[in-house]
């Protein structure tokens, strides 16, 4: 006997009025703090490409010899912004995607959009999770 797959969803769930209000309010939220992130990454983008070798200085001032590593720095920097331009691309598409699903009842965008949030709340939780996993390391090195 084989398993029979039907294309109807698991749950038969609808969004309804209030719903879909309130993921309307939700996309307006994301869609704010998605561009305000994309402004300040502009900013880091722009410090990173005017003021690199003012930072490399700054950071000899407190930790002598740091200039041999500057250019190292200034490249986990660039990672940095480049993992939180995709993060903040996940949160945009969110928005963008579950609005226009809402309103064209296209339940295949609308899920497109829940998938990015899905995957936007997965990458800051696995960042989340390092940062407790360091800080507990940190702790660890100053007790012992």
């Amino acid at each position: 006997m084989e398993p029979q797959f039907s294309d109807e969803p698991l749950f038969e769930l609808q969004v309804d009025y209030d719903a879909g209000n309130k993921f309307n309010e939700a996309t307006r939220w994301a869609k704010f703090m998605s561009i305000i992130c994309f402004i300040c990454i502009g900013f880091g983008v722009i410090a990173i490409a005017f003021g690199s070798a003012a930072l490399t200085m700054v950071f000899s001032t407190y930790w002598p010899g740091v200039e041999t590593i500057g250019g190292m720095i200034i490249a986990v920097i660039v990672i940095v912004l480049i993992i939180f331009t995709y993060i903040t691309i996940l949160l945009y598409r969110f928005a963008t995607l579950v609005k226009q699903g809402i309103e064209t009842q296209n339940q295949g965008v609308f899920n497109e959009g829940l998938k990015n949030l899905k995957n936007y709340f997965l990458i800051n939780g696995i960042f989340a999770l390092l940062g407790i996993v360091f800080n507990a390391i940190g702790l660890l090195g100053k007790i012992f």
